[in-house]
């Protein structure tokens, strides 16, 4: 299966391998073994990488959980026919409560007004419904402080409607080796709340805590699912401990465009906006149309190279909100109509995302999250 970038459209385009996410999907899976659930996140998106058709694929591989972060994310599966278990880690505003119900999505929950919306809609609709609880171990963001769990426990006691299902937390720094006290400490205290769901008669199915950096670096973090993000999509390389040893992981995503125009740019002339760049010899100047509101960030102008005719060429001026220049000076051949690579590999040529993100001073996960709507994604497979 392969979209070819139709004629009626702009010459810029994601492609994104699924045979190399299923592969990444399976040497998680096989790296945890049979007795532990793998959980892809499929939030922002899928990273980038369209969430629908990544879904469907991972199905095919037999992933019977997802995660996403709102509940609108978990109704666009939906509505694409995904039918597996769902979990919205951002929990969900009031009015979506219901809609959590209707959809069949299983909340993640850490406030006690959120059980008890749950619980009258659940009421109303004469159901039971999962929940897994939150406990915030030390990342300080979302969750029931460990160390006020039981009151949160005694304060939603009686609400028939609602089964905790579920216990996860979320580790603040599994990715820095200088934090391990930290993962540790995080690793005990969600071990402490276990067992005080199980003193007060809970039997969560789901104990999960692990992302991608813990799947490959803390065994004792794994619990009975995993929920695996960045590293489902190839990207680890610079969100990893370099303790962790190089898995067997691909990227999925590559980004291309083509060129629309070539103009000759005497020395001294300086082009794009702000004057940023001046020619210091006689160049080849290509248009690109591709910009910042593509996903391509400001941040790589003068900075960036992408590959044309097997040649590194480098980015100059500013990258504009639809268009962004290169120099193809010292890139025999060249023509109109040629295919750019600006991130994926081109014969023994690379860019990665962390390559960017390295230029920019962010990590790879921002690079293919940015990566916009308006750049159309054509899906790769040999199934």
């Amino acid at each position: 299966m392969a979209n070819s970038n139709s004629e009626t459209q702009r010459p810029t385009w994601a492609e994104i391998n699924l045979d190399n996410l299923a592969n990444n999907f399976n040497t998680i899976r096989n790296r945890v073994g049979p007795n532990i659930t793998v959980m892809p996140m499929l939030k922002a998106n899928a990273y980038g990488h369209g969430a629908v058709q990544c879904a469907r694929r991972l199905s095919a591989e037999g992933a019977n959980w997802f995660g996403v972060a709102l509940p609108e994310e978990g109704v666009e599966l939906r509505e694409a026919g995904i039918a597996q278990q769902i979990l919205c880690l951002g929990g969900f505003w009031q009015e979506q409560a219901d809609i959590c119900i209707q959809r069949g999505l299983t909340p993640v929950v850490f406030r006690v007004d959120m059980v008890d919306q749950l619980n009258q809609f659940a009421l109303a609709a004469g159901r039971v419904v999962n929940v897994h609880i939150k406990v915030d171990t030390g990342m300080g963001r979302l969750g029931v402080r460990f160390d006020q769990l039981g009151e949160f426990l005694l304060a939603i006691e009686n609400r028939s409607n609602i089964w905790i299902d579920g216990l996860l937390t979320h580790f603040a720094a599994a990715d820095d080796s200088a934090c391990q006290p930290l993962t540790l400490l995080q690793i005990q205290r969600f071990n402490d709340a276990v067992e005080l769901l199980r003193q007060r008669g809970h039997r969560p199915t789901h104990l999960h805590l692990a992302n991608s950096a813990a799947i490959f670096g803390q065994r004792d973090a794994w619990g009975n699912m995993v929920r695996p993000g960045g590293s489902l999509y190839g990207l680890w390389r610079d969100v990893w401990p370099l303790s962790i040893r190089e898995p067997d992981l691909e990227p999925i995503m590559s980004l291309h465009s083509r060129i629309i125009l070539l103009k000759r740019v005497p020395p001294g002339e300086t082009i794009g906006y702000g004057c940023t760049f001046e020619a210091s010899r006689p160049s080849l100047i290509a248009t690109l149309p591709i910009g910042y509101h593509d996903g391509y960030i400001r941040g790589l102008s003068n900075r960036a190279h992408v590959v044309v005719r097997g040649t590194y060429a480098p980015v100059v001026g500013r990258v504009s909100m639809d268009f962004t220049l290169i120099d193809v000076t010292d890139v025999a051949g060249v023509e109109v109509g040629d295919p750019v690579m600006l991130l994926g590999r081109s014969g023994d040529l690379s860019i990665t995302a962390e390559d960017l993100a390295r230029i920019v001073g962010t990590i790879s996960y921002e690079v293919t999250c940015g990566i916009s709507n308006r750049v159309p994604r054509h899906f790769k497979s040999k199934t």
